[in-house]
């Protein structure tokens, strides 16, 4: 594993994205992005430990650029923006065009929307984003922001990803459903 290119690309991306300031409709949406890339890499430093097959470079490289085409002016596609910019920086950078080719799809998967995860790595960057919007604050930036219904609808989606391995899902359903209520009790 290449610690120099880990650091270097997680740079570059938490550069670009305090740079260009992302917003989602908060006051706190500047700062949301950086936390959010650290909360995901806390979750895929969980879930990796479960598959000692995954290659560990492929997953960082992929948390550290999945959500970088916000920043780069695209919120709707942001995953095409962010493959595309995969492409770029890490060929920029000099790793193998296979190692690319895995980490723009995982980037480009994550969503679990028009492109699904079919390696153990993408697999894990979709969980491990996921589930850090459970932990992030994700859900409560939207109901303060009056999108209730937005928050809720995320929620089912992110539990729904998270059955790409079921005993993980087993696990955070407290969560989800704790988030859950709140969502459906909290005034509108």
């Amino acid at each position: 594993m290449n610690s120099k290119l880990l650091k270097q690309t997680k740079q570059h991306c938490l550069k670009i994205l305090v740079k260009n300031k992302v917003s989602f409709g908060s006051a706190k949406a500047n700062l949301y992005l950086p936390g959010h890339i650290n909360e995901v890499e806390k979750w895929a430093d969980k879930i990796i430990n479960y598959f000692s097959e995954a290659d560990r470079e492929i997953v960082l490289l992929s948390v550290y650029l999945h959500d970088i085409g916000h920043a780069l002016g695209d919120h709707k596609d942001h995953d095409l923006k962010s493959e595309a910019e995969v492409k770029r920086f890490l060929k920029k950078m000099g790793l193998a065009e296979g190692k690319i080719s895995k980490v723009a799809h995982c980037v480009r998967a994550h969503r679990c929307k028009d492109v699904q995860p079919e390696t153990v790595e993408a697999k894990i960057l979709a969980i491990a984003d996921s589930l850090s919007h459970m932990t992030d604050g994700c859900y409560m930036d939207m109901l303060l922001d009056g999108r209730k219904d937005l928050a809720l609808g995320k929620l089912e989606r992110d539990y729904r990803d998270t059955g790409l391995f079921p005993k993980i899902k087993k696990e955070i359903t407290p969560l989800y459903k704790v988030w859950k209520k709140l969502l459906e009790i909290y005034p509108n």
